[in-house]
């Protein structure tokens, strides 16, 4: 058969069978793409039912605290560091455990607003960067524990903003990370040992 055909035929029969193998080609790679997603939205599904988000009341918080500009999260050390040195030449313990209040409205790539606070039951004169105050209670704080390293808070996160739109609800201030178990040593970012919870102020829509 091929003897019998011109160049010309068959050039047209080889450029239609690629044609139809393009277009195979272009079907089975959409069904992968399908498949693929749908693995991702599996394993999201899952990471994020490790999860348990309650609605809690917060009682007021008298702290102490030193609030700055950071370039990302894991580089609040130094506002740690101001903190703690003032606190300790003042001979004051912390009351419960320590925590940060992310004052940023929404997600930033760098130049965080942080603010390292330590609940105190003591009276501490205040400085140029140490304030003292009560945080008000708050009636609704939507709240979840990560039980991990740092490096992969992004998954509570994610979980707890989730059940937070899913339920009503919208967050109303500053989220907080209390620091249940602190890392091993300070501010490592990869201790599994590490627990945290993260809370957020919300209220219904």
């Amino acid at each position: 058969l091929r003897d019998s055909l011109t160049p010309e035929q068959m050039r047209g029969m080889l450029k239609l069978r690629q044609v139809e193998i393009r277009q195979r080609v272009q079907e089975e790679t959409g069904r992968l793409e399908r498949v693929e997603a749908r693995l991702r939205q599996i394993e999201q599904e899952e990471d994020m039912s490790k999860y348990d988000v309650v609605i809690k009341k917060i009682g007021p918080i008298k702290v102490a605290s030193v609030r700055g500009i950071v370039p990302t999260p894991p580089q609040q050390g130094s506002l740690w560091g101001e903190l703690e040195g003032y606190l300790a030449g003042q001979r004051v313990r912390p009351a419960a455990p320590c925590f940060c209040m992310y004052h940023d409205d929404e997600y930033k790539e760098r130049d965080w607003d942080i603010e390292a606070c330590e609940p105190i039951e003591a009276d501490v004169p205040e400085t140029g960067r140490v304030k003292v105050r009560t945080l008000p209670a708050i009636e609704t704080m939507a709240c979840s524990v990560h039980a991990g390293p740092y490096v992969t808070l992004g998954e509570a996160y994610d979980a707890i903003l989730k059940w937070v739109d899913e339920n009503g609800y919208q967050v109303m201030g500053a989220g907080r990370e209390i620091y249940l178990q602190e890392t091993k040593p300070a501010g490592n970012q990869n201790d599994p040992g590490a627990v945290t919870e993260i809370q957020f102020p919300v209220e219904k829509v």
